[in-house]
């Protein structure tokens, strides 16, 4: 998942508005922990402000647990209540003691370790574990404590998308011991959407003056395989600028491949939210060379501002971006020479990248509804809080 999140954002007021006296009160003052030990900001961060901005208002309690000060603090930014525990030796004791402080009625994890965490934890208790399905690697976890997990406290599985669903189910059939769930992540058409005035803002803040660019958004992670697009963009004749709007590990080696091959990439680290949607309406093409995608939330966020993807026809990206081609382009996993022709095509074909930023904004619009997101998820704490479900907002 990417970092597409602002720090100092305020919630928006219409997240989740229930009509009154017809949603407000489905939770019945619940208390739902969303809890996490990622050390940088992703994607799936923006997920979990999303979920909480969503049950808030239909009457529970959302409240946020994360191991590492800095993404806590860009929880407290969004205006929601998250608190930091330290991570490592002792995670988990320190879990149950919050939640047997807090009174929590159902624990949402969506990490692998965060999984294990809350099994220790919850053990020999009635708490219901959810676990958002957002593991990266193609094999899914299948260790002692996984498996522990899923015959004891885990109580409902949420998949972001149909195709990890099969194939996880698939593959590992102690997995399917346990409800599962599919819920896309969904995408505001309000906010995410072409803006002339934020590509200008982009474009003078950057430097890039007119030149067309690619973008580049999420983890400086190895899943998001980078590589492959410096390679692709050594390939070309004239390779264009690429900007990358992320923070993670691989920075460093990023970087000096980048001077290594000699072409032109400027790193932005983790930009607002304001900022981004500027980036998104400002660049000529958004390129996403990452084959494990559990979902793609920044692909979903540049189609919706009417960007021409070019994205890797792995993971759940052909489901986001559609397989016949008219609102992005698949490309062959890990295919540096592939990439390039797709980069190159595209650039030099500006009315057909318009035809298609066009027909992406349209897809996400219509088969990644935010408020369909928010509904799902609260509809998922009603079932394990033991509370009647949403019919409608």
């Amino acid at each position: 998942m990417t970092p597409s999140s602002v720090a100092g954002a305020a919630p928006r007021a219409d997240r989740a508005r229930p009509r009154q006296g017809h949603a407000a009160d489905i939770g019945r003052g619940a208390r739902v922990l969303l809890y996490t030990s990622a050390d940088c900001w992703r994607g799936a961060g923006i997920s979990f402000i999303e979920i909480a901005s969503a049950l808030e208002p239909c009457g529970f309690v959302p409240r946020i647990l994360a191991t590492d000060p800095v993404v806590a603090a860009e929880f407290n930014a969004a205006g929601l209540q998250a608190t930091c525990v330290p991570g490592g030796r002792g995670e988990s004791t320190r879990l149950r003691a919050y939640l047997r402080r807090h009174e929590v009625a159902a624990l949402l994890v969506d990490r692998a370790h965060d999984l294990r965490v809350a099994t220790y934890a919850t053990f020999g208790t009635r708490m219901p574990v959810i676990f958002r399905y957002n593991h990266f690697r193609q094999r899914p976890p299948t260790d002692a404590l996984i498996r522990l997990a899923y015959r004891t406290t885990l109580r409902e599985q949420v998949f972001l998308s149909s195709e990890a669903r099969d194939r996880v189910l698939g593959d590992v059939p102690f997995m399917r011991r346990v409800p599962a769930t599919t819920i896309h992540e969904g995408v505001d058409p309000l906010e995410f959407r072409p803006n002339r005035r934020a590509a200008t803002e982009f474009r003078r803040w950057t430097g890039s003056g007119a030149e067309p660019f690619l973008l580049g958004v999420g983890a400086l992670a190895p899943e998001k395989r980078y590589d492959v697009l410096f390679d692709a963009l050594r390939l070309l004749q004239h390779p264009p600028r690429l900007l990358v709007c992320g923070e993670g590990s691989q920075e460093r080696e990023l970087r000096a491949k980048a001077e290594q091959l000699r072409i032109d990439v400027r790193f932005l680290g983790r930009v607002p939210r304001s900022e981004l949607i500027g980036a998104y309406s400002a660049c000529s093409a958004f390129v996403h060379t990452g084959c494990v995608e559990t979902f793609g939330l920044a692909v979903l966020e540049a189609m919706a501002c009417a960007r021409p993807v070019i994205v890797s026809a792995g993971g759940a990206l052909p489901e986001v971006v559609g397989r016949d081609g008219s609102c992005g382009t698949l490309v062959v996993p890990n295919s540096a020479s592939n990439f390039a022709e797709a980069i190159g095509c595209l650039l030099s074909q500006p009315e057909r990248a318009a035809r298609q930023g066009a027909r992406a904004r349209e897809r996400a619009n219509r088969h990644f509804s935010l408020t369909a997101m928010r509904r799902a998820y609260v509809n998922l704490a009603a079932r394990h809080a033991g509370h009647r479900l949403l019919v409608d907002v």
